[in-house]
């Protein structure tokens, strides 16, 4: 896969700017299946940076209640989020907006 279909797209919230702030850690979205090694390399790819490290978390789908009966609905599935942490000079090379 290429880098713009690994990286489908940065999560910018409050949290996820403090980590940029912080720790040099970028938020992705990536698909379920790509692993760390495939994240690293369209990141350093994409952006021209050196990626220190990648952690990776699934988030869980949301429960919903449909006519009455509790279960998961397929619609709202959960997805994957990869935390990606460049070296403190390549921060300002990964555009936030």
């Amino acid at each position: 896969m290429s880098a713009h279909q690994i990286l489908k797209k940065l999560i910018l919230t409050e949290d996820s700017y403090n980590l940029v702030q912080e720790q040099s850690t970028f938020c992705f979205e990536v698909p379920r299946e790509s692993n760390k090694i495939e994240v690293k390399r369209a990141v350093e790819n994409a952006f021209s940076v050196k990626v220190t490290s990648v952690n990776t978390v699934v988030t869980p789908s949301k429960k919903k209640t449909i006519r009455g009966q509790f279960g998961r609905k397929t619609a709202v599935r959960g997805f994957k989020k990869a935390f990606v942490r460049v070296r403190d000079e390549d921060v300002s090379k990964i555009p936030l907006i």
